[in-house]
């Protein structure tokens, strides 16, 4: 791969899963204390505050799942994982990541349809179609399953170094 595309991919994936989610969720922030300021102060309610902190949370989530995928910074159930040897963790790895890679390669097609077909409909006030609110679950599930399949990779490396010291194992 050749240096400036890499160099573009870190930048891609850098600014989908760091900066999108900060300034998402600093907007966010922004609308909500206008919100309550506006509320309790001005005696006055601004309609469109309460739907954009709704899509920047949707937004902030979505983009922030893909760091925390990225990182592995997710919730995980690690007292039977850490338990196990080097060889053990990478077989537990491998299952549980291919089983989420199917679960979310099964749920691509459907998110992706679901979102297209809700183009036809806008937010109330705002007048932003649903299909732009909910597009970064489709980054998200994206990212996850490209994440899953490194996390995969690193763990059948892991199995065949494994299977190489073994006697009578790969040369």
């Amino acid at each position: 791969m050749s240096r400036k595309l890499a160099l573009a991919i870190r930048i891609m994936e850098k600014t989908i899963s760091i900066y999108l989610p900060v300034i998402t969720f600093l907007f966010m922030f922004i609308s909500f204390c206008l919100q309550i300021f506006s509320r309790y102060f001005l005696n006055h309610q601004f309609e469109w505050t309460y739907e954009y902190t709704v899509i920047g949370f949707i937004w902030t989530v979505a983009f922030g799942a893909c760091a925390a995928s990225k990182n592995r910074e997710h919730v995980s159930f690690s007292l039977v994982y850490d338990h196990l040897s080097q060889r053990g963790q990478a077989i537990m790895k491998l299952v549980g990541n291919t089983i989420i890679i199917i679960a979310f390669g099964i749920m691509f097609y459907p998110a992706l349809d679901f979102i297209m077909f809700m183009g036809i409909k806008t937010t109330p006030v705002l007048k932003v179609p649903i299909s732009y609110v909910y597009a970064p679950f489709i980054v998200f599930i994206i990212f996850s399953i490209l994440y899953m399949v490194k996390d995969c990779l690193v763990a059948i490396q892991t199995l065949l170094s494994f299977r190489q010291k073994e006697p009578g194992g790969l040369q």
